[in-house]
């Protein structure tokens, strides 16, 4: 179950950051100052809130790389395919962002009030825009 902690901060997380085993991944503790990680073999270590938020979002930008986005007039957006999981989501571009019927999109959206899925990185790409604050700030 995504909670609004796990999304952002998990072993896997932590394991895609120091590029080591998931299974290295002994603790973590989020305190108020950031994310104390314990990791076998390496001294703990203090990871910024910051780390975090930006490789949640550089790990869906990676992602939306092998996606295919095909436009579709008649859904009021895009289809995105995503060829190694034979799955697809519409993603609509709005004013605000890129809605997605996809989980991701909306655990963001719960947790977050807004978010960006690696289908909608796939629609940014396909606009010529390389992040959604370009995106917004173009829409105003």
């Amino acid at each position: 179950m995504v909670t609004s902690q796990n999304i952002l901060y998990s072993a896997s997380a932590i394991a895609r950051i120091f590029n080591v085993a998931a299974s290295a991944v002994v603790k973590f503790e989020i305190w108020a100052t950031g994310v104390w990680v314990y990791v076998k073999g390496m001294r703990p270590r203090l990871v910024s809130f910051k780390a975090f938020k930006q490789h949640f979002v550089d790990r869906r930008r990676s992602e939306a790389q092998d996606l295919q986005v095909i436009r579709a007039p008649m859904v009021g957006g895009y289809v995105v395919r995503n060829p190694k999981k034979d799955s697809q989501y519409i993603a609509t571009p709005t004013p605000t962002g890129i809605e997605c019927a996809c989980n991701d999109y909306k655990n963001q959206v719960q947790f977050f009030g807004k978010g960006c899925c690696k289908h909608g990185y796939a629609v940014l790409a396909q606009l010529g825009f390389s992040d959604l604050c370009s995106y917004i700030a173009a829409q105003a």
